[in-house]
């Protein structure tokens, strides 16, 4: 599996949505050999509306799809990257 990082924005849209099943998302990340896993998130600053979230997927059609299913940040928009964990440790062992 791929990590993604995911941008949830603000969504324009005013119509009303359930509420999220944020506790049932997090039985089934931490579930062995299930698919997409939801590892963390992040919200940066109280000025700053996005919240990030980290991801463990196939693809990031799979995010969107348990996004949907358990309605997280359902009032929000959802914009999946796909990213590659590396640092200073890494930098220092290609050499």
């Amino acid at each position: 599996m791929a990590l993604y990082l995911v941008e949830h924005l603000p969504s324009d849209d005013t119509i009303a949505v359930a509420p999220s099943r944020l506790r049932d998302l997090a039985q089934v990340s931490l579930a062995e050999g299930s698919g997409p896993k939801w590892i963390k998130a992040w919200s940066p600053d109280l000025n700053d509306d996005r919240i990030f979230s980290l991801w463990q997927a196939d693809s990031a059609a799979q995010i969107e799809a348990l996004l949907e299913r358990f309605g997280f940040m359902n009032d929000r928009q959802a914009k999946p990257m796909r990213v590659r964990e590396w640092g200073p440790h890494d930098v220092l062992a290609a050499e």
